[in-house]
């Protein structure tokens, strides 16, 4: 946050001083009053806008092969207008294949982490049990206990499909 406050500063400053230099130095001629605080406000504004639309890509950059993203949401907002015109991806959820663990005494059942990143909000780990036998998925937390009486009467399953991310990621 710091950084980003003192970036935007930098870029006002910045935006302010190239209208100074084009003004005095390439058009030789007096510069409207409006002229600096207008050019350091589009400079401040333009910076936002390119750090809220490069916030995935920047978030996303240092991922290897061992991280799939499984979904991700764009969303708007009325602080932000120009989301309305060009939606911005708030969040994503990503799955770590260097956290699956299994089981022995669990043939077929593999347990990995979930990330779900927002841009503006905590990242939280979801913990899920993948049968890779039966392409389904359940929310598993440190308090069940791992074993197949457990996973029969507490888990609550849900159905995947044979394309779906997570259960490609995790089975194949």
């Amino acid at each position: 946050m710091l950084f980003t406050l003192l970036g935007t500063l930098i870029a006002g400053v910045g935006a302010a001083g190239f209208i100074v230099l084009v003004y005095k130095y390439i058009l030789r001629k007096p510069r409207p009053k409006a002229a600096i605080p207008f050019a350091a406000a589009a400079g401040m504004m333009l910076l936002q806008i390119l750090l809220d639309y490069g916030w995935y890509a920047r978030a996303t950059a240092d991922f290897g092969e061992d991280v799939v993203i499984l979904r991700s949401s764009k969303g708007t907002s009325l602080v932000h207008p120009l989301s309305y015109i060009v939606p911005r991806t708030d969040r994503f959820l990503a799955f770590d294949k260097n956290s699956i663990r299994t089981n022995d005494t669990l043939p077929g059942i593999k347990l990995g982490a979930l990330f779900q990143v927002e841009k503006e909000g905590p990242t939280t780990e979801i913990l899920q049990l993948i049968d890779c036998l039966q392409a389904r998925r359940a929310d598993w937390s440190g308090e069940m206990p791992l074993s197949s009486q457990a996973m029969a009467e507490q888990a609550k399953w849900f159905d995947l499909e044979s394309d779906d991310p997570l259960f490609v990621a995790a089975c194949k």
